[in-house]
């Protein structure tokens, strides 16, 4: 036993003979010239160990470094392209007998990064690796040969006990763009480096990019791999904030369960914060899966929810739900949205599409919804009657220069050139500018500037409508084009719902071809262009009786007036159709034609589509019936045509007899019966029917038809 413990402190005393004998014959601090002369050698840089190395022992064998710098060629902001104030580092001497490098804990404090790129392109980087000889030839594949032909035989192995980076900074200045990213503040704890061993590790940074701060911290474990694909990562927690003048991210959390090449992710996500005008609250989760190739990452089952609000949206608060499966393409950037459900508030749409990055980003949609009331959403339910009801507050108009400022104001069209967007999109039910359509099938592309509307299908007021439309915004103004096939629609409705105007009724077909420059609506109306043709039948026009104005007719011509007859003040038609040229600001027809069992009418005229003001005569014939409106009366003047004028507005037409017309109609009738009556009566009378007193009986005659 005895002899045991003499080995041992034999043992003990040669170790610390030794290392007596180290700290009093060996000093660390001799080799910093050669460590400086090595780095000036492999790199060309300046190294500048200004702190002492010191040697240490426990737990391990090490050494203590002090302030080293490690220097930027002249001509860069700062000196130094990286510094710390004090690094630890030890190593274990026993196990380097089998090939075995364990390194302790290598720990660094007050370290700091300066990289910088000049506005000629040069960077501080530049040239690292690639100093010359003193011949001038390249050193560094030389020494790689070197060291690859002395490299020992048997493979070292490699462990790393942890890494401690504490307090350090880094700055990546680029004066070539123009931007600045600086690091403030970096914390960083691996507990082991081992391959094939799981370690733990976290994180805490903050910095700022330009007018940007941003602020990340985080815990995770990993496996350490020798080869990429085989790394794993498990328990990820992170938080971070971002916030600059404009935008604040106040909290963004992600948790992921693992991760590892080739198989499936869960992870929970949550932001929340503040940008212009909206404030947003959102939490998801989804599964997530990237190939061993690296080459595409998909996503199952994303769910997240949001609350928004703020000005920007179409009401003061929001609730967006979103549901699908994504696939997204590194090489073509190309993400691949499926099985898309979006509910934003009552809105409800499902479908797919397609997201590839470009310089124009390239857009794919496919949309569906049952029922979108496109009033109710954006809150324009009330209809214009209510809202004319309404009193302006203070009980004060508008004012017209800020009215006119508005009509003139041409829309931002700029994000007509930023996207090229295919959309189609079915809708079984849409209401908006409170008109109620169904079975909506739309078809849109918008590149290169132009928005192309190639069908627009429809079910509208028991008929159809078929519309196509392009808009061209790459001009010093818009143009635009539309044309639209309406069959068979119910006007009465149509007008009640859109316009709250009741003036018309029937079955209607309206083909519409107009072109024009502009999209403000002084411009629309100013430089709209093209055709307008309607054919209705089987309606009526309300706010006129036509069968009254003749009775008023007739009794006019006779000096009288007319019997009231309570009459609801329509008129019934079979057919009306006019054709409108649009042009100049007016549109205007020769060909109103409107026929019923009672009337023939045709009639011309003109609008003028910037004051709307209606400026048309109507000639109404009579047909010679007492059978439909307006009864056995109406034979009395049959074969009359009674001129009618239409002025006023859009919303308040009104009708009048154009009594000039109507009494220079009854004298050339007169006229013209007066000298039949005169051409009857001499052949009947002869040379009689010059005699005074026959005339005068022939033109009491003629006035009591006449009145």
């Amino acid at each position: 036993m005895k002899k045991i413990l003499f080995a041992l402190l034999a043992i003990v005393l040669v170790a610390v003979i030794g290392i007596v004998a180290l700290l009093a014959l060996v000093d660390p601090n001799q080799f910093k010239p050669m460590i400086a002369e090595q780095v000036k050698k492999a790199t060309g840089r300046e190294l500048v160990m200004d702190g002492d190395i010191s040697w240490r022992f426990f737990p391990s064998v090490g050494l203590d470094i002090g302030k080293t710098e490690f220097r930027n060629p002249a001509g860069f902001a700062e000196e130094n392209l990286m510094r710390f104030d004090r690094a630890e580092l030890s190593v274990s001497v026993l196990p380097l007998l089998s090939n075995q490098l364990e390194i302790g804990n290598v720990s660094l404090h007050g370290g700091r990064v300066f990289i910088q790129t000049l506005k000629s392109g040069k960077s501080n980087l530049d040239g690292l690796g690639q100093a010359k000889d003193e011949s001038g030839s390249d050193t560094s594949a030389q020494d790689t040969a070197k060291d690859t032909a002395n490299a020992p035989k048997q493979a070292w192995a490699l462990s790393l006990e942890g890494i401690e980076i504490v307090d350090a900074s880094a700055v990546i200045r680029d004066d070539k763009a123009g931007t600045l990213t600086q690091v403030d503040k970096l914390d960083f704890v691996l507990n082991r480096f081992a391959p094939g061993e799981w370690t733990a590790a976290s994180f805490d940074v903050t910095g700022k990019n330009g007018e940007l701060n941003f602020q990340a911290k985080g815990n995770t474990e990993l496996m350490i791999a020798k080869a990429m694909d085989t790394a794993e990562l498990k328990k990820l927690s992170l938080q971070a904030a971002v916030n600059d003048p404009k935008n604040d991210i106040r909290g963004f959390t992600l948790a992921m369960d693992q991760f590892k090449l080739g198989e499936w992710s869960a992870i929970e996500f949550a932001v929340e914060g503040q940008i212009p005008d909206l404030t947003f609250d959102a939490k998801g989760s989804t599964r997530l899966k990237m190939d061993p190739a690296l080459t595409v990452v998909d996503v199952q089952a994303l769910d997240m929810k949001a609350d928004l609000k703020g000005a920007v949206l179409p009401r003061p608060e929001m609730k967006v739900a979103l549901k699908t499966d994504a696939t997204y393409q590194l090489k073509e950037q190309k993400a691949t949205l499926s099985n898309l459900a979006a509910d934003i508030d009552e809105l409800s749409l499902t479908g797919k599409g397609s997201f590839k990055s470009a310089n124009v980003p390239v857009i794919r949609i496919d949309l569906a919804s049952d029922n979108i009331d496109l009033d109710a959403f954006l809150g324009t339910e009330k209809s214009a009657q209510e809202q004319a009801a309404t009193p302006a507050e203070g009980g004060q108009k508008p004012q017209a220069p800020a009215a006119a400022k508005d009509k003139d104001a041409e829309p931002d069209l700029s994000a007509l050139k930023t996207v090229d967007l295919a959309a189609n999109v079915a809708i079984g039910k849409f209401k908006a500018a409170n008109a109620k359509l169904s079975d909506v099938l739309l078809k849109l592309t918008i590149k290169n500037g132009v928005l192309n509307m190639s069908s627009l299908d429809a079910k509208l007021y028991q008929g159809s409508i078929h519309a196509t439309a392009k808009l061209d915004a790459n001009g010093k103004l818009p143009t635009y084009r539309v044309n639209k096939q309406i069959k068979g629609v119910q006007v009465h409705p149509l007008l009640m719902d859109v316009a709250q105007n009741d003036v018309l009724a029937g079955t209607g077909d309206i083909s519409v071809n107009l072109s024009g420059t502009g999209l403000s609506e002084s411009r629309i109306r100013q430089n709209v262009a093209g055709t307008l043709a309607i054919n209705f039948s089987d309606g009526a026009i309300y706010g006129v009786n036509i069968p009254e104005m003749i009775r008023e007719a007739r009794a006019t011509l006779k000096g009288k007036k007319a019997d009231y007859v309570e009459e609801e003040r329509k008129t019934d038609f079979s057919a009306m159709k006019a054709t409108f040229k649009v042009g100049n600001g007016v549109a205007s027809t020769d060909n109103i034609d409107v026929d019923s069992p009672l009337l023939r009418v045709d009639g011309k005229g003109s609008t003028n589509l910037m004051s709307e003001e209606l400026n048309f005569l109507i000639n109404t014939s009579l047909v010679a019936t007492s059978k439909g409106q307006g009864g056995k009366d109406i034979d009395e003047v049959a074969n009359l045509t009674v001129p009618i004028d239409v002025k006023g507005n859009w919303t308040e037409p009104k009708f009048g007899l154009n009594l000039a017309m109507l009494l220079k109609q009854n004298n050339e009738l007169e006229k013209k019966a007066k000298k039949e009556v005169e051409r009857g009566l001499e052949k009947l009378l002869g040379d009689k029917a010059k005699d005074e007193g026959v005339k005068d009986v022939a033109d009491k005659l003629l006035k009591g038809l006449f009145n």
